[in-house]
């Protein structure tokens, strides 16, 4: 299978599409064997044989967007921003829909490096466009997260860069809560163009290899946050949920911790309780506190969803009427 695309987005599109173009613009530089841009894909993908995606590691195969309603479905009040010197796209004052000029600018993207280079790239399958309130960390956080329950049998890279500090935070979490992603990313730029700005566009094998070393350069990975989180809340969800009982233990608070990770030994109760996710009630026993009733609320509505797979996801989402489907 090819890479999920995970993101965040406001109501600059260039915030999705930049990243997306560093990784078709390496895409080609990997065909034409430029040992850099292999190097970016190493890991990816699965064995040579299985389908098409995989014969080409790294290839996006679908783009998931949170967004606000007022983005995906172009209202009035909501005015974009972009523009692509490469293929002169700018934004009109009038409304517009957000998955216009993501598609349009993929596909010119594409159709000039296949034509430059002599490569075989794909767009995307399909572009899922989730509507989400920005503004709302518990329902940013729900949604990402049961994505993210949905695609535990896939290759998933969240993108940091788009979206407001709620939708982000939500990325962060929820991926440390389910353990599902395999890259963070985020690149850097400072205006709002489709493409990376601070690169010519290639016209040759030459060009190419000094602006993949200039992509590469610019692209930063976060190590993949594995914290336990996820665990540690399933435990404390079956405790207090599903055996409805009102304390634990600080034997068993232990053994829950040090399960997951040797390092969360006696010194991090203290930090459990100055967060407010247990109260102390004596020496020896706990109960919930007012963010862990909170974050045991979310995770149970995460884990009732029943969201397993993919296509239990589409489901989810079409039902819940949050998503827009769009074609490349």
């Amino acid at each position: 299978m090819g890479v999920f695309h995970v993101s965040g987005l406001g109501t600059s599109p260039g915030a999705l599409t930049m990243p997306l173009s560093i990784v078709y613009i390496l895409q080609a530089g990997a065909q034409l064997g430029i040992k850099e841009a292999r190097d970016f894909f190493a890991g990816s993908g699965e064995r040579e044989g299985k389908g098409s995606y995989e014969k080409i590691p790294g290839l996006p195969e679908y783009v998931i967007v949170f967004d606000s309603p007022g983005a995906i479905e172009g209202k009035e009040d909501v005015s974009l921003r972009y523009e692509s010197k490469w293929f002169r796209m700018n934004s009109k004052n009038n409304p517009e829909k957000i998955e216009k000029p993501i598609v349009r600018y993929i596909n010119n993207l594409i159709d000039y490096l296949e034509t430059t280079f002599s490569v075989s790239l794909k767009p995307p399958k399909n572009l899922y466009l989730v509507k989400t309130d920005f503004q709302n960390f518990e329902d940013a956080f729900y949604k990402i997260g049961v994505t993210l329950e949905g695609l535990r049998d896939k290759e998933v890279w969240l993108n940091l860069i788009g979206g407001s500090n709620q939708i982000n935070l939500a990325l962060l979490l929820a991926g440390a809560y389910t353990m599902v992603p395999s890259r963070y990313y985020y690149v850097f730029q400072d205006k709002v163009t489709l493409e990376p700005s601070w690169i010519e566009k290639p016209s040759n094998k030459h060009e190419l290899e000094k602006v993949t070393k200039s992509l590469i350069s610019r692209w930063y990975d976060f190590p993949p946050l594995d914290l336990g989180l996820g665990t540690i809340m399933g435990e404390l969800y079956e405790v207090f949920i599903e055996q409805g009982r009102k304390y634990i233990s600080k034997s068993e608070l232990l053994k829950i911790l040090r399960d997951k990770n040797k390092q969360y030994d006696e010194a991090f109760i203290p930090k459990l309780l100055a967060t407010r996710y247990l109260v102390s009630v004596g020496e020896e026993r706990f109960q919930k506190g007012e963010m862990l009733d909170k974050v045991l609320e979310i995770f149970g509505k995460i884990i009732g969803s029943n969201v397993t797979n993919f296509s239990s996801w589409k489901k989810w989402a079409k039902e819940n009427e949050i998503l827009r489907e769009v074609d490349f």
